[in-house]
């Protein structure tokens, strides 16, 4: 499998704060890889220098052989970079519907602005958006919620949407920043089942924030540890279960 992502001593500093220290690591085509710490490791502000949100103030991010490190985050997006938020980030006064027609703009000739112009080319290629659309709420279940409001969803279905969001961009690698947050059980293992299908499905590459260590441990098959912005530990999920290093991180105690 070809390299989709790579971090090569990635490090950003704020001031005299080091947020992110050195940190490398390499994703293939169809991975699926978590990065992991406690509260303050890191892992976010390692999402936003690969989405363009901060520049690295040292070090290389490449994603598919070219090097992206400081690029905005709109151009990343348009290179196949998709995430979601810990914070979740929708259109709340928008339908279901919509908030996934907006993710598809990204990737077509009309834009946001140009489809309200209501041109024949411009309707064509926005109910193609639409059709797009209700086939990605297909597959996070939320079809037959298309019309509401995306207010009026509960959190887990929220989250599934921001992933329905992603997906409408046809990105190659997906990032999710804590999508399991807020979910009871049952939702978290329907999670599980869904971001692998569609990592099959969309021959995705997945990079995942989680705090839920029972839900990476079940779906992430690499996972790389941060601890005060420097990785710590990096393997099978078995290997950084059992880590010294990665106990004494999450529980204060000395390795």
């Amino acid at each position: 499998m070809s390299v989709c992502l790579k971090l090569s001593e990635a490090t950003i500093k704020f001031g005299g704060l080091v947020a992110v220290n050195k940190v490398s690591f390499e994703l293939k085509q169809g991975d699926l890889f978590g990065l992991i710490g406690p509260n303050g490791a890191g892992k976010t502000t390692c999402f936003n220098i690969i989405t363009g949100v901060y520049k690295p103030t040292s070090g290389e991010i490449e994603f598919n052989g070219k090097q992206i490190g400081g690029t905005p985050s709109n151009k990343i997006a348009s290179l196949g970079i998709a995430r979601t938020f810990q914070n979740i980030r929708l259109f709340k006064s928008l339908s279901v519907l919509e908030n996934v027609v907006v993710g598809g703009f990204l990737r077509h000739k009309t834009g946001l602005f140009g489809a309200m112009a209501y041109l024949p080319a411009q309707i064509r290629e926005t109910e193609k958006l639409r059709a797009e659309a209700m086939e990605l709420l297909e597959i996070v279940d939320l079809a037959d919620m298309a019309s509401a409001r995306s207010a009026d969803l509960s959190y887990g279905m929220q989250r599934r949407l921001e992933i329905a969001r992603a997906l409408a961009t046809q990105p190659k690698l997906l990032l999710l920043d804590e999508p399991a947050a807020g979910m009871n059980p049952q939702e978290k293992e329907e999670l599980n089942v869904m971001v692998r299908r569609i990592r099959d499905q969309f021959q995705l590459t997945v990079l995942l924030i989680e705090h839920d260590m029972r839900f990476v441990m079940s779906l992430c098959e690499r996972i790389l540890v941060l601890d005060a912005g420097t990785e710590i530990a990096s393997g099978p999920p078995d290997a950084i279960r059992n880590d010294p290093k990665v106990i004494a991180a999450y529980l204060g105690q000395p390795a």
